[in-house]
């Protein structure tokens, strides 16, 4: 009781408290244990019943909303609602003015491209910012039938984009280098995907990725295995790829688990090869798209533009390497060649790649080894560029069997160094319209330098490694395998993180820079 007296004063009590508290010290008192612990927590109790007292108050301020979260009189959609950048609802019109609205921001931001004035720079962000990326979303998210119109929109200025890059609004920029553009990289396309064929497998793709997602939530609707609107989409699906077992897309329990990929891969598989039945492609036509969709043929359009590292071409360069890929005239017919005068110029660029008359005529080869031998220093491998080996054919001639290595690598095989001897070749060289074997160029390039070279290093204690490439980027198996062994490097030594194509995208685009050198070379003065 002695407790009460002495904290009466610094703990105030409440009467309703009081008698309860006396009764609380006595018994305490009997057990001789202070009061002092339970005391100083009584203002904490009544803090806690004063609080209880305003959440009661606030509850009974609620009565004013309707049995819900939302006021009554709150604003309610009747067609629908955006989420996300897509459209939540069942009304066609409704998701179609949405996807519209999309695709024409899109569109107006793909406008202004042409204020940039740098045709790679624009391609780029083309491919990263502003395509088919745009859409994605909706097109996934949608029914196909409902977002038609969006995607001719969007389809119809992408198309100006590229027409705007590739041909400057010139001629010659048709329904097939259209196609080319439209396709994946990795299937000779420049990547830019139009969203008529993303939408041809997006929605059913992303619907079948949320298969098991969508059997939790709507476990206890009773609902069958499939809706309406995915029935549609996968059989309008199934009539485009009427090669493509699609029956166990409808069930969670044998859907696959990369629906986008496989789907994805089997579309554009299908229309690579109905490619050559749809334009009727001619001999060199084919040709070149067999050399487009070659291995690394198409790494230079990833490169990001650095004037330090020599990645950057000015517009009349750029336009000219996706004119030749995209097999668009560069020359007028039957004009003599503006160099040698000798030869007339085929009007897709051959002769300009072979004319030995230029005066920089090594210049592709020389930058091809520059950047090559600045990769491997970036590497960390220990290289140096036009290096004297000084192997004799015989010592009474005094003069080397060998000019100096284009770049020496040391201890590179088995502790030996690599002599490694470039060579660039064009596939179409000496083309016949028959009997074109992709790679065989490179390859037969590779060959004559290992047979004039290989054994004189070897005899000197030397490796040696013929660096073979195309004008279209390919690579020969010597020289393909020597970057995949520098690429492994690369990471351990470079102070910024590096991708897993980096090595390939720089030497890719040091190749196409001395095509375009050459093609520019020959263009008449009124296209420069």
């Amino acid at each position: 009781m002695q407790d009460l007296v002495k904290y009466r004063n610094k703990y105030q009590m409440s009467r309703n408290y009081a008698p309860g508290l006396y009764n609380f010290a006595w018994a305490q008192a009997v057990q001789n244990k202070p009061l002092d612990d339970y005391l100083k927590n009584l203002k904490l109790l009544e803090e806690n019943v004063q609080a209880i007292k305003q959440i009661s108050a606030n509850v009974s301020s609620l009565k004013k909303f309707a049995a819900g979260l939302f006021p009554e009189d709150i604003g309610r959609p009747k067609l629908g609602v955006k989420l996300l950048g897509g459209a939540v609802s069942r009304d066609r019109d409704f998701i179609s003015d949405l996807a519209v609205k999309r695709a024409s921001r899109a569109v107006d931001l793909m406008r202004v491209l042409p204020q940039l004035k740098n045709p790679q720079c624009e391609l780029l962000l083309l491919r990263s910012c502003m395509g088919v990326a745009k859409l994605i979303f909706g097109l996934r998210t949608c029914q196909p039938s409902y977002v038609g119109a969006a995607v001719t929109l969007f389809d119809e200025g992408l198309r100006q984009a590229i027409d705007d890059i590739v041909v400057g609004g010139g001629p010659f920029f048709g329904d097939l280098q259209w196609r080319l553009a439209s396709l994946p990289i990795k299937e000779g396309g420049l990547g830019l995907l139009s969203a008529g064929d993303v939408s041809s497998f997006a929605f059913v793709a992303s619907r079948v990725q949320s298969l098991e997602l969508q059997d939790h939530i709507l476990r206890a609707c009773c609902m069958g295995d499939l809706d309406s609107d995915f029935r549609a989409a996968l059989d309008g699906l199934q009539a485009v790829l009427p090669d493509v077992d699609l029956g166990g897309f409808a069930n969670k329990s044998t859907a696959p688990r990369e629906p986008q990929t496989i789907l994805a891969s089997a579309f554009y598989g299908k229309t690579v090869k109905e490619i050559n039945g749809v334009f009727g492609l001619s001999p060199r036509q084919k040709a070149v798209f067999d050399c487009l969709r070659a291995p690394h043929a198409q790494d230079f359009l990833t490169v990001i533009p650095i004037e330090g590292l020599g990645q950057c071409m000015s517009a009349v360069e750029y336009r000219s390497v996706l004119k030749y890929r995209l097999m668009i005239p560069l020359y007028p017919e039957d004009e003599p060649c503006p160099v040698c005068r000798k030869v007339c110029l085929d009007s897709f660029g051959e002769h300009a790649l072979h004319c030995k008359e230029l005066p920089g005529f090594k210049y592709r080869h020389d930058l091809v080894r520059d950047v090559l031998f600045d990769v491997l220093k970036r590497a960390g491998i220990a290289a140096k560029k036009e290096a004297p080996v000084n192997f004799l054919t015989d010592p009474k001639e005094g003069r080397s069997s060998l000019r100096p290595a284009d770049v020496l690598v040391f201890g590179w095989s088995g502790g030996k160094h690599a002599c490694i001897d470039l060579t660039g070749v064009s596939p179409l060289a000496g083309f016949r319209g028959s009997g074109f074997v992709l790679g065989q160029a490179a390859q037969k390039a590779e060959a004559g330098k290992i047979s004039k070279h290989e054994q004189a290093c070897i005899d000197n204690q030397h490796a040696f490694l013929p660096f073979a490439f195309d004008t279209f980027g390919c690579l020969a198996p010597v020289a393909s395998g020597f970057l995949k062994r520098v690429q492994k490097a690369a990471p351990a030594h470079a102070t910024v993180s590096v991708g897993h194509s980096y090595v390939f995208s720089r030497v890719g685009f040091a190749i196409q820079k001395g095509v375009a050198a050459q093609l520019v070379a020959h263009l008449p003065t009124h296209d420069l």
